[in-house]
This record gives C-alpha cells, structure tokens and sequence, in this order.
C-alpha cells in the first residue's frame, strides 16, 4: 500500500502469525533431524529378516521384535542397561550436586578453576576423555602407583575392563553436564536466605539441607534426566573400558547392526529403548511436577 511520501508499506501480520512463523525453523528441524529419522527407524523395525541382507525391501513382518522380546540375551543386556543407567545417574547426581555446591559456596580464583574443570572438559573429546581414563585408572596408571606408592595397597586395583571401568568412564561423560544443570540454578539463590537460617539458629548442614537443596531440584531433576539419557544410551565406556559382561543395548544394537547385519532386530531394540526411556522420564518427571518440584519451578 502507498504512502504520503511514495514509499511502499508491506502489509503487517497480526502478533499471533509473527510468533507462528518465528517456530517455522524450529518445527523444520525438528521434523528433519527426529522425525524423520525415527520415522525411519520405526518403519525399518516392522520389516523381515534374511540372511542375505540387512533387510527385505518394503516386506511387513514383526521378526525383529519376536527376536527381541523372545531372545534371552536382548532381555539380560537390557536389565544391566537400565541397572547402569541407574547407577551411574544416582552416583552422577550425587558427584553433580556437591561439586556446584561447593563451585557455589566459593569465591575469587577458587570458583573460576572449579567451573572452568567443568567447563572445559566439555570441550574434549569422547574418545580422548576415556583414554584418559585409561592413563589414570590402568594398573600402572596415576591412581593405582599413587596408591601402592603410599603403602595404601599391596597389589594395583583393577579399576578398568570391568564394571568400575564401565562406570567410570560413564561419568567422565555425564558429570559435567550434571555440574552445570545444577550451578545453573544454585546461581539464582539469594545468598541472604541461606543467612537468615544461619541466623536462626540451624546449623549450615541443615541450611544446605532445607535451603540449598530444595531450590536446587530443578537443577537436580536435569542432571538426573540428562545422567540417564546418556548412560541408557551408552555405547563408548562400556565398550572400551568395561569388559565383554559389561554388554549395554547401544553395544548389543551396534553388533546386531555390523556384524550379524540384522537390521530390523537393532532397529526393534532401539525403539523399545527409546519407549523405555521416555516412559521413565516422564514418570520421574510427572512424579516431581506432582510434588510442586521441577514443573513449578
């Protein structure tokens, strides 16, 4: 439309329509990186078997899931799965929580080393984190001869090719990550509240207790979310660091995928991963949005 001075105006959207098309992008990324793909895999889960492919091109069949849900070993390799998430979540969150809380509590040069530990070790690689941990844990790494330097030990301990390995190395990957979720939100606590309990007599294990933590749950629930997002779906520390008992279904996938070449039984166990996951996060997270926790925050 024209204007007093010549000039062209476009036409305006309404508010409603500009805040729709800002989600475009996000909504074209969505489709394209999760959609799309996990479309794929669903699909690809519902074709048969054969022992000269990876799969019958554009057959339906349930092969993968019968093998899945009938094969002894799918179910031993997903119980210590979900036993390692778990565990490595518990230990994560724990580790998480009381190195942002003393990241918080400290001041000056102090603070900066510890978040930049944090900070930096997300910029290194998988693959050069768990050869790290090889170098410090190995039976003539840094821990065991600082160990059997002190008299503490006899013999060097075996913290690598089994589970402690496995579990290890997982948490190299994870507790950064579970660091920041919770300094994130310790960062926006008033200092003045932690004071006023001081003040009234409670001790600063009790301040820390019934103050710091519970403003800290959101934080917690994140690094408990993201904690086992990962280790459910861990494929590098087991692999390299634990030995062969030490199975995940990210190992099991990976040789159903390249080795056995059945692809409809790795596409089958992913998605029943995936649904695993996602019904146990969303219980723990409708468990804590039930109790006023991370949904009200």
């Amino acid at each position: 439309m024209s204007t007093r001075d010549g000039w062209i105006r476009a036409p305006t959207l309404p508010a409603r329509w500009r805040s729709a098309l800002l989600l475009v992008p996000l909504l074209v990324l969505d489709v394209g990186v999760f959609l799309v793909p996990m479309g794929y895999l669903l699909r690809l889960s519902f074709t048969a078997q054969t022992p000269d492919g990876a799969f019958v091109e554009g057959s339906w069949a349930t092969d993968g899931y019968q093998y899945v849900f009938e094969t002894g070993l799918v179910h031993d390799v997903f119980g210590f799965t979900l036993g390692f998430g778990v565990l490595v979540t518990a230990l994560s969150v724990a580790i998480g929580t009381a190195y942002a809380y003393a990241a918080w509590q400290a001041t000056g040069w102090t603070k900066t080393v510890l978040l930049s530990g944090a900070v930096l070790s997300l910029f290194t690689t998988m693959v050069v984190k768990l050869f790290a941990v090889v170098l410090v844990f190995s039976p003539r790494g840094v821990v065991n001869d600082l160990l059997t330097g002190l008299g503490v030990v006899a013999e060097p301990l075996l913290l690598i090719d089994n589970l402690t390995g496995a579990v290890l190395a997982q948490l190299y990957i994870v507790v950064p990550y579970a660091i920041l979720s919770v300094y994130a939100v310790l960062s926006t606590l008033d200092r003045g509240l932690v004071e006023a309990a001081l003040d009234l007599g409670a001790t600063r294990q009790r301040a820390a207790r019934e103050v710091v933590l519970p403003h800290a749950r959101p934080g917690i629930a994140v690094a408990g979310v993201v904690s086992f997002t990962w280790s459910v779906g861990a494929y590098a520390g087991p692999l390299l660091l634990g030995s062969g008992s030490e199975q995940t279904t990210g190992v099991l996938i990976s040789r159903l995928l390249l080795t056995r070449f059945d692809w409809p039984a790795a596409a089958a166990l992913s998605v029943v991963t995936i649904v695993v996951v996602f019904a146990v996060l969303l219980a723990a997270l409708w468990r804590l949005g039930g109790d006023g926790g991370l949904l009200d925050a």
